[in-house]
């Protein structure tokens, strides 16, 4: 039993009653003795409040099955309190029976189920009729209680259900994948292995969860990376891959897999387990192998083939210019310009074989610099006279400011910007100016090679600086070799070198270099 004097918490306090509660309310504490006389023998729980302000404190703790408001209270009448109980979404629909001594006036039932009454009880009230006014709207209640109570526990059943099902099926998609799937707690714990692990490795599901039974399906050789590898995991609390061998059960046979494991976080932010999956990359891995075997044993041949074709190239060259010594002033024009023809392809063969031999060296690192001050302009005015006598359609024009110096290696810068105007030329069939110039950009040299020719397509911008790489296929000759050797050689500089194009046959191309400007 509660008395009016009892000090009541401001703190919304939620309170579970054993059984459902009543709040009566009157500012009369004899009325709220009588009402309590009238109502103890039902059994429930009544709680007095002898102002609407109070009553309001105790809604703000608990819920009620049934409130017995006096009309007429001083301050906050029972009108008021009512309309101030229907506004809260947690009382709203609380029932109220208004307790009055002014009889059934017609504006009064009216005033009070407009504020939100339930029914009226007239004041001296019979105590059977309002015992059974009350005991309906009790029953109302725990029938209300037992509903909710039952949908909420059908619910959780039918949740739980849900979530078995979306477990059973997730287990299903995982089992299902062809990548292995392990679920590890926090320490490392493993908590479960998909179907096509324990499969491949011939486990048991109680064996995929101990962390031995997996060990001894990892190669000897790959143990102590796997144990650094979750030392650095446990450490970092970030994503890590590796490539593992693992056993297959079937045959014995050790394979490639590429292990991806990441961290699993709670709401909060604390790691609670990983996933981990490993996927066979064997297969690529020989592939990849296979490639590089053939490529190396490719880059090989090549450099052997070159090597044996120097001897007898530099015997040819030498024969021939014997031949025009020998000849001296009996060589006839027509065997003159035979000479020439043969000496032009004997040097252009040449070229080719240092090209190859090149291509090597920059595979190796073993591409050596001779590294010196070379002055800019003096470089670009040599590399143009090495194209004379030019085309009268054709010329080269250079700019370039004095004392503009690279700490370089003046041969190889020389090779470098020789191939880029010979491949404007090339590339410029209806003819143009070849532009060359430099200047200084914040610690670099900038040079710039332009012509007017055919342009390069958007697609080859990147893929002519591979080797054998070609802008337009084969039409123009070449091996595709000299702007790999370029890139190279630049890129052992310290530079960079790259190329811009509209892809629009007269709109050309423009090749920048840029190297680190020799320092005072």
């Amino acid at each position: 039993m509660e008395g009016t004097e009892q000090h009541i918490p401001h703190a919304p306090v939620q309170v579970e009653p054993l059984s459902p509660s009543i709040l009566l309310v009157d500012d009369q504490a004899s009325n709220l003795l009588a009402l309590e006389a009238i109502l103890e023998p039902m059994g429930q729980r009544l709680v007095r409040a002898s102002s609407g302000s109070e009553a309001l404190r105790w809604l703000l703790r608990e819920d009620f099955a049934l409130i017995l408001l006096d009309v007429r209270m001083p301050g906050m009448d029972g009108f008021e309190t009512a309309r101030i109980i229907r506004q809260r979404e947690r009382s709203r629909y609380t029932p109220i029976i208004f307790l009055t001594a002014h009889g059934r006036d017609e504006a009064n039932l009216v005033h009070g189920y407009a504020s939100g009454a339930a029914d009226y009880v007239v004041k001296p009230f019979h105590p059977d009729v309002l015992r059974w006014k009350v005991e309906a709207f009790v029953s109302l209640y725990v029938r209300q209680q037992a509903v909710q109570q039952h949908e909420a526990t059908l619910w959780a059943r039918e949740r739980r259900m849900l979530e078995q099902q979306g477990e059973q099926r997730f287990r299903r998609l995982v089992d299902s994948m062809p990548q292995f799937v392990w679920a590890l707690l926090a320490d490392g714990t493993i908590s479960y292995a998909n179907r096509g692990w324990l499969d491949y490795a011939g486990l048991t599901p109680e064996q995929g969860r101990q962390r031995e039974e997996n060990l001894r399906c990892c190669h000897p050789e790959d143990m102590n990376r796997i144990e650094e590898s979750w030392r650095v995991l446990r450490r970092s609390r970030r994503p890590g891959e590796q490539e593992l061998r693992l056993r297959r059960a079937r045959d014995g046979e050790f394979r490639w897999f590429l292990f991806r494991t990441l961290p699993e976080h709670d709401e909060v932010g604390r790691l609670v387990g990983w996933i981990s999956t490993a996927t066979d990359v064997d297969d690529a891995r020989h592939a990849a192998e296979a490639l590089r075997a053939a490529s190396e044993a490719k880059d090989m041949f090549l450099t052997m083939a070159a090597h044996e074709l120097r001897t007898p190239l530099q015997a040819a060259r030498s024969y021939t210019d014997l031949a025009k010594v020998k000849a001296g002033e009996e060589l006839t024009p027509r065997v003159g310009r035979a000479l020439e023809g043969v000496q032009r392809s004997v040097n252009r063969m040449a070229r080719l074989v240092e090209n190859l031999l090149d291509v090597g060296r920059l595979e190796r690192g073993e591409l050596r610099l001779k590294s010196g001050e070379v002055d800019v302009g003096s470089l670009l005015s040599d590399v143009a006279e090495h194209f004379e006598p030019l085309p009268e359609d054709r010329y080269i024009q250079v700019e370039a400011p004095r004392g503009l110096v690279v700490k370089a290696d003046g041969e190889r810068l020389d090779q470098v910007f020789s191939n880029l105007v010979s491949n404007a030329l090339r590339y410029s069939p209806d003819g143009g100016v070849i532009h060359l110039r430099a200047r200084e950009e914040k610690g670099w040299t900038h040079v710039e090679v332009r012509d007017q020719g055919l342009g390069i397509p958007a697609d080859r911008l990147e893929s002519i600086f591979e080797r054998f790489g070609r802008a337009h296929g084969v039409s123009y000759g070449g091996l595709g070799l000299g702007l790999s050797i370029a890139k190279g050689i630049i890129e052992r500089h310290g530079g960079r070198i790259w190329a811009e194009s509209s892809g629009r046959g007269g709109d050309g191309s423009t090749f920048h270099v840029l190297l680190p400007k020799a320092s005072r």
